[in-house]
């Protein structure tokens, strides 16, 4: 018989036992779903930390980046200087106190550093940062960024000067942080802000994220910035990870490594919207089993202790948690709408207090959600919006109404923004309000689009030129107020027509194909157009076509702007007419004789003729002008042109090079004989007399001739081949021509030499003076002493100032030499004072272009009063070509002289225009006879009579008198016959040095 019992204790164990089995197996499930969950929720909230460190590193490298351009705007607005530097190192120090992650701004040029907040600007130098350990070279700024370029991160306070290196021992990381900018000149800088990592890091501690979790700051090279766990070993798993989030085009990503059924550990990966940085959070879940254990501990003991309230249980919290699942999903998914909703969203409660704020209202305003909390709204108030504007938005929602409209807030750096905004009231069954909604949207952008456009519609109206917009069909949609004055039509009589009705007709059809072609390939085109006005005028414009595309690039029409160029092309015509002809008589100017005498070359060699190149200097020109003025000089200058032209063929080319020198181009000429007619008829022509203002002139002139074929002579060199020629006919007299030739080239190159040597020899101090005396006519006694310079020419030896001294008059050397020569005049006659016991005077030879430079009695007045010297102690010489001129100013330095106690001498009398006149007028001492009527004194009569009415001249005027070049007994005996004299000649002394001349003084005491 069967025992039932046994069967039903069997059945009840096996029922017990497939009970506490099944049990133990759906508590097992319950407890590795738990454990998945747990896995599942550090994973999402890995993802959510990401997303927030991201936003945050994201949001502070923007206001960084901000306060960077700032720096560089005001870099780039000024000139670059120390002062303007100091002004940029205080702006650098406001940006710090304003941005407490940032430790230290500097600014490099051409790797020196000029500015550091660190440092003084005063300190010189200032140490330059150590640019090498900084990683710019690794990692290259990003498109968007707008320049701005990571570094690597190191260890310090600061930034580590040149030859120093970072502090591996400090606590503190900076991440520095360049922005490439140029100054005002268009010269390179960096901008490097060094980065407290410690200010991101203290916000990833503040997260709940689990101990053996690790956070790192990554650049797109796998270089860690910023790091809360060992790098090392997770840098080749996270940088394979971030080349895959790069390589598919994604924002964020979630790597999972597992060992069996079971996850190792996560790698969350999140990308920067806007910087080449990506966050990675490694989510270890080793020991998660066993956190989970030892959590649940209790939990474990219960199951173990009832299994079936555990059955039952589980069964309730499997439920309920699937329940609570469902509803954490729906929440979440509503949360991440509402967080990531692109509209700033902000809850009060009844009384305005500020309860929620969504992600948008942080990046919009700047403040973060525990800023706001328990706040109002007043926070953001900038303070430029009425109050009752406030008045009414709070009366309309008090009522149960919603209120749209705009504020013009202030985010928490201090910059105002616009933004629209739409805030309802929350009722609730009681028909209470409990909270209020804002929902705001930034219109800042918005704003100053509205802005550019009125902007843009001002100058349209307002601008100078005309405007003229068409459609694709080129036809006219809109004109400005310019377009209707320069064309004469209204905008009523143009809207609707094409540019066609504006043609002048004196442009081909192929031209307005080349301008559509243009605009069709390059979408631009600007040149001169002919156009005609509505009253029919034709007049020029400069016109900028360019076209209007859409967003597929498309041609949608044209806009033209234009301005009337009559004004600018007239001018240029008077321009380009003062640019190549002279002013005064109207002739070609010398940069166009040059081009007509290059074209005259070409043509020469082209046609295997000859030309020839006149070069004229009109003789007493001077004389003319300072005798009748500069009016009457310049009407001579227009007669002379008038004159030049009738002597030439049309085809012939007669120019002013300036002042009184002209040129003539002669060209195809057959035979030598024509260019000597057309020279004697020129020559004949200027002899005649001119009439100007009343007066009768007489000039002359000098001509040089050159003449030139097919060969390699240059312009440059035919030109000078002129001047020398033209200078051969002044030596020779001058009122004649005079042809080049190789010979003359030669002299006039020695010449040029000499007149560089003149040059030299004023720096080297290669002149010096010797002194002649002038005796008494019994030759006992010194009278005076008479400086003369010398050249010591280190090459050439010694050089006669016969040589020299006419062409450092011409070069206008001689003013240089002159002051020299009276200032060692000077020193030696305050020699002569303190030597000797009768000191005679010296006696200083001035040329006449000194006194025309007028500055003779300053030099004379300034060198006496500096050797204390009164002005006895000298004589000036000047020639009868200083009286001649009869120029106040020259009368007035005389006067000068003379008031101070110089004598004036009158050297070389006799030889010039010699005038009782000017003996009269100005007040002359002494006159000096020349050596010319001394030489054949003996032997010719005429030579005699000339001396001894030159003494009887004197002698009546009371005039002193010397007697130059006596060389011989039988000249000093007719001299003496005729008067008493001074006599100065080789006979008694040749000139001699300053030593000699004081052993003289002692011989004849």
């Amino acid at each position: 018989m069967k025992d039932y019992s046994a069967i039903k204790s069997r059945s009840i164990t096996r029922w017990i036992f497939s009970g506490v089995i099944s049990s133990i197996l759906l508590i097992a499930s319950v407890l590795w779903f738990s454990l998945i969950q747990n896995i599942t929720e550090r994973t999402e909230r890995s993802a959510l930390y990401a997303r927030m460190i991201e936003a945050t590193v994201t949001r502070t490298l923007e206001a960084l980046e901000i306060s960077l351009l700032s720096l560089s705007d005001e870099l780039e607005a000024h000139e670059a200087s120390p002062a303007h530097f100091n002004d940029v190192r205080e702006r650098a120090l406001n940006v710090l106190n304003f941005a407490p992650q940032l430790r230290q701004i500097v600014i490099i040029k051409n790797n020196k550093t000029i500015v550091n907040t660190n440092t003084d600007n005063s300190e010189n130098p200032i140490n330059n940062i150590n640019l090498e350990i900084l990683g710019f070279k690794k990692t290259p700024s990003n498109a968007y960024s707008l320049g701005l370029n990571i570094g690597t991160t190191i260890k310090g306070r600061y930034l580590p000067t040149t030859y120093e290196y970072p502090d591996e021992s400090a606590r503190l990381e900076l991440i520095p942080i360049g922005f490439s900018t140029r100054t005002h000149s268009g010269e390179d800088l960096l901008i490097i802000a060094a980065f407290n990592s410690n200010y991101l890091i203290r916000y990833i501690k503040d997260l709940d994220i689990e101990k053996n979790d690790d956070v790192y700051l990554i650049d797109f090279h796998g270089n860690a910035l910023i790091q809360t766990g060992l790098f090392g070993p997770n840098r080749e798993s996270i940088t394979q990870h971030l080349s895959t989030v790069l390589d598919n085009g994604e924002d964020e990503d979630i790597s999972i490594n597992a060992s069996s059924y079971f996850p190792t550990y996560t790698t969350t990966t999140r990308l920067s919207t806007k910087y080449p940085l990506a966050v990675a959070i490694v989510t270890n879940f080793e020991d998660t089993f066993f956190l989970w254990v030892k959590r649940k501990s209790t939990f474990l003991l219960v199951i173990g202790l009832a299994i079936v309230t555990l059955i039952v249980g589980a069964i309730y919290i499997v439920r309920m948690n699937k329940k609570a699942f469902a509803m954490r999903e729906n929440v979440h998914l509503l949360s991440e709408v509402v967080e990531k909703n692109p509209t700033a969203i902000i809850i009060t409660d009844n009384t305005g207090d500020i309860q929620y704020v969504n992600r948008s209202f942080e990046q919009i305003t700047g403040y973060k959600k525990n800023d706001v909390l328990g706040q109002t709204p007043r926070i953001l108030k900038s303070g430029h919006m009425p109050e009752p504007q406030y008045d009414d938005m709070w009366q309309k929602l008090k009522r149960g109404k919603s209120w749209y409209g705009e504020f013009h807030n202030r985010r928490k750096n201090g910059l105002l923004y616009w933004e629209r905004a739409s805030i309802s009231p929350l009722i609730n069954d009681d028909n209470e309000i409990t909270h209020y909604i804002a929902l705001k949207q930034e219109i800042t952008e918005e704003r100053k689009a509205q802005n550019k456009l009125r902007l843009a519609s001002a100058v349209f109206n307002a601008a100078a030129e005309a405007i003229l917009v068409t459609d694709a069909k080129n036809r006219i949609q809109m004109v400005n107020p310019s377009f209707q004055k320069i064309t004469g039509y209204s905008e009523a009589e143009i809207i609707g027509q094409t540019p066609a009705i504006l043609k002048s007709g004196k442009h081909s059809p192929q031209f307005y194909k080349d301008i559509y072609e243009q605009l069709n390939s390059k979408h631009k085109w600007e040149g001169e157009i002919w156009n005609k006005r509505k009253n029919g005028e034709l007049y020029p414009q400069w016109i900028v076509i360019s076209c209007r595309l859409d967003l597929d690039k498309n041609i949608e029409g044209y806009v033209a702007l234009f301005s009337d160029i009559t004004k600018r092309k007239s001018d240029e015509a008077i321009i380009l007419h003062q640019a190549n002809y002279d002013a005064l008589t109207g002739l070609p100017n010398r940069h166009l004789f040059e081009d007509r005498l290059k074209q005259s070359q070409k043509l020469c060699q082209r046609n295997k003729t000859e030309a020839a190149l006149f070069f004229i200097d009109l003789d007493r020109f001077k004389y003319v002008n300072d005798t009748f003025g500069h009016l009457a000089g310049d009407l001579l200058l227009k007669s002379v042109s008038t004159r030049l032209e009738a002597c030439i063929r049309k085809s012939d080319t007669v120019a002013r090079l300036g002042g009184d020198e002209f040129a003539i181009i002669i060209s195809e000429i057959n035979h030598t004989n024509v260019v000597e007619k057309i020279a004697k008829k020129i020559l004949a022509s200027l002899t005649q007399p001119f009439i100007l203002e009343g007066n009768q002139a007489y000039i002359s002139c000098s001509i040089g001739i050159v003449t030139h074929s097919c060969d390699a002579t240059t312009s440059e060199q035919l030109i000078a081949n002129a001047d020398s020629a033209m200078y051969k006919a002044k030596t020779k007299g001058r009122n004649r021509y005079e042809f080049f030739d190789k010979d003359l080239s030669t002299k006039n190159k020695e010449r040029n030499l000499l007149e560089n040597d003149i040059y030299n020899a004023i720096e080297r101090n290669e002149f010096y003076l010797t002194y002649q005396p002038i005796w008494s006519i019994d030759g006992k006694h010194i009278r005076s002493i008479e400086a003369l310079i010398r050249w010591q020419h280190p090459q050439k030896g010694l050089i006669p100032p016969s040589h020299f001294i006419p062409i450092a008059e011409e070069s206008g050397q001689i003013l240089a030499i002159g002051e020299w020569v009276i200032k060692e005049a000077c020193k030696f006659a305050q020699i002569l004072r303190k030597e000797a016991t009768h000191p005679p005077s010296v006696s200083v030879n001035i040329s006449s272009v000194q006194f025309m430079e007028g500055r003779v009695a300053e030099i004379i007045q300034r060198e006496l009063a500096a050797n204390n010297l009164p002005g006895s102690s000298l004589v000036a010489e000047i020639t009868e070509s200083v009286l001649l001129s009869e120029k106040e100013n020259i009368y007035t330095q005389l006067k000068e002289i003379v008031a101070v106690g110089v004598d004036l001498a009158i050297d070389d009398f006799g030889t010039g225009y010699s005038s009782l006149s000017y003996l009269k007028k100005y007040p002359i001492k002494r006159l000096k006879v020349d050596k010319i009527f001394i030489d054949e004194i003996a032997s010719d009569m005429d030579d005699q009579a000339l001396v001894s009415g030159i003494l009887s001249l004197a002698e009546s005027l009371s005039l002193l008198t010397i007697i130059e070049g006596i060389e011989t007994e039988s000249q000093l005996a007719i001299i003496r016959g005729l008067g008493s004299p001074m006599i100065q000649g080789y006979l008694f002394s040749k000139p001699i040095k300053g030593e000699q001349i004081l052993e003289l003084l002692d011989n004849n005491a």
